[in-house]
């Protein structure tokens, strides 16, 4: 019995978790962000499908968004008085972590450091980035592992890359601006499938390059003034560039291993040494482009088995086709080209023309086959040939270095044998009633004369070319027309039937106006929509007189009142009149404009850069007066101005419209320039030792002042091997160094060295590493390298320490597993943009804090550790990508400590502050929880937690379990405590209903209820 009960309490306990979970969701939330609030506090309080309106301001923060279905956009839709400007540098302005179908608009988003993004999509879906300016940052947006989103209408003018898509597919880019950046527009990586069209991507290095990628589709984009190329294919293959622009580049289009590509109808005119290039590029289909006026038009090199047809190439410099050696099998045909050097050839193993086929060429023949071979003077053999039969196909075969066309063409303006005339014409009508005005219009091909048969009787009624005649009486009539020429006639005729006269039709008046109420002056427009009319009279007060007699007038209502228009519209057989009403209102009071504007700097050394924004209101028109003598400086809107000499100015804009001018004034405070140093830059840095036993490992920091660069030189040379604030190297060798810190302005360059002494291993046996001697003035965290005994961690706190080897190559995946699990860090991974060779890994497990921070994290510290990878700063964002932590906590910690395994968090410290990094729960087995995080370098970090009772809900227990098992977890792990809804964020949020109380209520009754059974 007490089973039966037990399975009936089971099943309501079931029906009631349903009911509790649909009576507590909540429906869609409109949050309003005010200004001097946080977008941060509206993301982390939002839920699926709430909408973020944004009010005009500026946003100093970072954003990461993780939950999915939001809208994001800012109240007015105007970029230019919305900004998010990264609060830290060192990290993505908008970050969206699986956050699909989430739409992000109308923001300037500013300000992210080096290796950072505007805006970065991972793993994201369905997300929409759109009418956004991008402006300022390392890289504008960057999407990895996105498929299916669409970035529209954005502006990035970046500092790196503009728009980033790697690992990411099925995406849209449209209508975006990516220029000047360095060194690419827009850069594709590994994506397939994705559409980009009608962008504009000017002044980088690149304009567009697809690297790795296949099966995209580029159509109506720009890509001009690009220092190198315009549109650029790499290891890319089965791609579609259709109606795309390309000038004022190096190279207009250039493939490079890219293979069965279509490049079709595409402008690529007026750049300076290749219009179209293709090396060790093969099947490909180069047709109906443009390629003028550029070094060299079209140029295969090592390229095979392309087909190359209906381009036009002219007023190229050096050649119009070239082919080296090494490029076969490749076809060649309806080419219009005409230039000092049509085709430099080096191989004779290509076809230049088809079969004859019926279809029109390029210039407009009747015939394909080879190609139109011209001259800018006008002798190319084309220009000049024979053609006995007229076919457009010349007489004989066209020869040139290494290749014979067999069927060039000919202009098809020069025929070689009599034409005949065609004749031909057409109709206005062919059927109405009588008295039938008919316009006959002479269609005929090769015509000098024509005569005209009306009624097919054999007179000729008229010789002009293009006659009108009036058939009177009903009939059905054969007209007849003769073209001749001198070399003979030729005849066409048609059938005119007239019908009986119809009834007099009278006109229907009718007429629309542009508007039909406003203030005085009031300009109606009025639109004669009548027919049958052939005259028009209007009577615009209705007083009786005819104001005018034209079929559609402009008329001017200079009083108020209401007015009666009148139309009266007439023909042969009668008149009709239609009327309206115009309502005309007193003149609305002027409207004066309201001048006002701010600056982005108020005070500074000369010379002072100052940008002036105006805010006016209602104002058409803008003088500046940047130094308040009477002159006007400037007419734009938004000018800036350079003050050279110290001073105080008053600038004055007056703002202006038809109504008046207005004024406001504001005081620039220019001081005198300070001359330190004759403003060269202060090269120092400091080194935690000096000397020490091979292998040594200094950690190096950069002290330097007023520098705009610096750069590492460690062997000496004069050249800067890396560029870091602070880097950890390691002497492998005994020796005396030398090291070199080279610091640069725009001023000059300075530079401080340094000697390193390394001595031999001491092998005296007493188990000494040897001493080291120097001084640190400081630390920092950053660079890569080092262990304890050379490591800048004193070896006294380092409780294990092991190391790992992997050999380097360019784009692979590179881990670094540390077999001996001697430590909490289980492996190290990142994707490597070098090659380094043999390469060493070194994790440092410790007993305290690192003597390298100043501070520990906030938490239970689980382990401190540090990671040294490689030497002179390989471990950078120039040289890898992705870098990732794989590590372990043992749950007797998690236990004992009353940890929430949710607030599991990995630490880094960077810039004398820990950074806490999202961590992804991997797996478990029987005694420890495994862990991994994606982090920005290698360096100091620390694994913490907090308690159950600090971080109160969503607690999970954790078991010691008999067997080992894994669990693989998707998604990014929350931290416990639920973000509150800050009290700005205006909202309109539904509560859960009763049903909670209510089904809890019920699964008490049930129980107790079973309980006395």
């Amino acid at each position: 019995m007490l089973g039966n009960y037990m399975k009936k309490l089971a099943i309501l306990m079931a029906g009631m978790l349903i009911f509790i979970a649909a009576s507590g969701t909540g429906t869609a939330t409109e949050i309003i962000v005010e200004t001097g609030t946080s977008i941060q506090n509206a993301v982390n309080s939002a839920s699926s499908g709430d909408v973020i309106i944004v009010k005009p301001g500026t946003y100093y923060e970072n954003i990461r968004i993780i939950t999915q279905n939001l809208v994001i956009r800012s109240e007015s839709g105007n970029p230019q008085d919305t900004a998010i400007t990264a609060k830290d540098l060192r990290t993505n302005v908008i970050t969206l972590e699986q956050a699909n179908n989430t739409s992000i608009s109308g923001f300037k988003i500013t300000g992210s450091g080096e290796g950072y993004s505007g805006v970065y999509l991972v793993r994201c879906s369905s997300c929409t980035i759109t009418n956004n300016d991008l402006s300022g940052n390392y890289q504008g947006i960057y999407l990895r592992y996105s498929d299916y989103n669409s970035i529209l209408n954005n502006v990035v003018l970046g500092k790196y890359k503009g728009i980033y898509l790697q690992d990411s597919n099925y995406n849209t880019l449209s209508g975006n601006r990516a220029n000047s950046s360095t060194p690419y527009g827009i850069h594709l990586m590994r994506s397939q499938r994705n559409t980009i069209s009608n962008n504009i991507a000017n002044s980088n290095n690149y304009g567009i390059l697809l690297e790795n990628t296949n099966y995209n589709n580029l159509n109506g984009n720009i890509a001009n003034s690009n220092s190198g190329y315009g549109f650029y294919l790499t290891n890319s293959s089965n791609c579609e560039l259709t109606g795309n622009t390309a000038s004022s580049n190096d190279r207009g289009i250039y493939l490079i291993r890219s293979n069965s590509n279509t490049i079709l109808d595409n402008k690529v005119s007026e750049n300076i040494n290749y219009g179209i290039l293709t090396s060790y590029s093969n099947y490909n289909t180069i047709s109906g482009n443009t390629a003028n006026k550029t070094s060299r038009g079209i140029h295969l090199d090592s390229s095979d088995g392309n087909t190359v047809s209906s381009n036009t190439v002219a007023s190229n410099s050096v050649s119009g086709l070239f082919m080296c050696a090494g490029s076969d099998r490749n076809r060649v045909f309806n080419n219009y080209l005409n230039n000092n050097l049509n085709a430099d050839i080096d191989n004779t193993k290509n076809t230049w023309n088809i079969t004859r086929t019926a279809g029109t060429n390029i210039i407009g023949g009747s015939y394909i086959g080879g190609n139109f071979w011209a001259a800018p003077a006008g002798t190319g053999f084309s220009q000049t040939a024979q053609d006995a039969n007229g076919d457009g196909i010349a007489d004989n075969e066209y020869a040139g270095k290494n290749f014979v066309d067999y069927l060039p063409l000919v202009s098809a303006s020069t025929p070689q044998q009599p034409i005949l005339p065609v004749a031909s014409f057409t109709t206005n009508v062919t059927s109405g009633n009588a008295p039938l005005a008919v316009q006959f219009t002479d269609t005929s091909q090769y015509a000098t004369g024509w005569k005209w048969d009306f009624e097919n009787d054999g007179t000729v009624d008229s010789n002009v070319q293009n006659p009108v005649h009036v058939y009177a009486v009903a009939g059905t009539y054969t007209v007849s027309l003769t073209a001749s020429n001198a070399n003979g006639i030729a005849s066409k005729t048609a059938t005119i039937t007239v019908s009986e006269q119809s009834k007099p039709v009278v006109p229907v008046a009718s007429f629309t106006t542009n508007v039909t109420s406003g203030n005085a002056p009031l300009a109606v427009q009025f639109t004669d929509t009548s027919q049958y009319a052939t005259g028009w009279q209007w009577d615009f007060e209705n007083d009786g007189t005819v104001d005018s007699n034209v079929q559609n007038p402009v008329h001017v209502y200079a009083v108020a009142g209401t007015y009666t228009v009148s139309l009266t519209a007439s023909n042969a057989n009668g008149m009709n009149s239609k009327f309206m009403t115009i309502t005309v209102n007193a003149p609305s009071a002027p409207v004066t404009p309201i001048a006002d504007f701010t600056a982005n700097i108020t005070s500074g050394y000369a010379p002072l850069a100052v940008q002036f924004t105006d805010n006016s209101q209602n104002a058409v028109s803008w003088n500046w007066d940047f130094d308040n003598d009477g002159i006007s400086d400037s007419d734009l809107q938004n000018p800036a101005h350079v003050y050279e000499i110290p001073g105080i100015y008053t600038v004055n804009l007056i703002a202006g419209n038809q109504n008046g001018t207005t004024s406001k004034t504001a005081t620039i405070t220019v001081l005198e320039a300070e001359n330190i140093n004759n403003g060269l830059p202060v090269a120092d840095f400091s080194m935690n030792v000096s000397e020490g036993y091979a292998p040594l490992y200094v950690l190096y920091t950069d002290l330097s002042q007023n520098a705009t660069a610096t750069g590492w030189d460690f062997d000496n040379d004069g050249v800067a091997e890396v560029s870091s604030p602070t880097i950890v190297y390691v002497y492998p060798y005994p020796g005396t160094y030398t090291v070199n810190l080279i610091a640069t302005n725009e001023n000059g360059t300075t530079s401080k060295t340094a000697t390193v002494n390394v001595l031999k291993e001491n092998n005296s046996g007493d188990g000494s590493s040897g001493g080291s001697k120097g001084s640190s003035r400081g630390s920092s965290s950053g660079g890569s390298g080092g262990s304890s005994g050379g490591s800048p961690e004193p070896s006294r706190n380092v409780e294990v320490k092991e190391i790992s080897q992997v050999f380097i190559t360019n784009g692979n995946a590179v881990k670094f597993d540390l077999k001996r699990n001697a430590t909490c860090v289980v492996d190290v991974s990142f994707d490597s943009k070098k090659t380094a060779g043999k390469t060493t890994t070194i994790v440092e497990q410790l007993k305290n804090k690192s003597a390298l921070v100043s501070s520990l994290p906030e938490g239970e510290v689980y382990k401190s550790f540090n990671i040294w990878v490689g030497n002179s700063g390989f471990a950078s964002s120039e040289n890898i990508e992705n870098p990732t932590i794989c590590f372990k906590v043992e749950k007797s910690w998690v236990q004992d400590e009353k940890i929430d395994t949710n607030s599991i968090t990995l630490n880094r410290y960077s810039n004398k502050t820990w950074e806490q990094l999202p961590v992804n729960m991997s797996g478990e087995d029987s005694k420890y929880l495994y862990l991994t995080s994606r982090v920005q370098g290698f360096s100091f970090f620390a694994i913490t937690g907090k308690t159950n009772e600090l971080s109160g809900e969503n607690v999970t227990e954790v078991k010691a379990k008999n067997e080992t098992g894994s669990v693989e977890e998707n998604g990014i792990e929350k931290t416990g405590s639920e973000v509150k809804k800050e009290p700005e964020h205006a909202e309109n949020v539904k509560a859960p209903g009763p049903g909670i109380a209510f089904g809890v209520a019920c699964l008490l009754a049930v129980f107790l209820y079973i309980r006395k059974k």
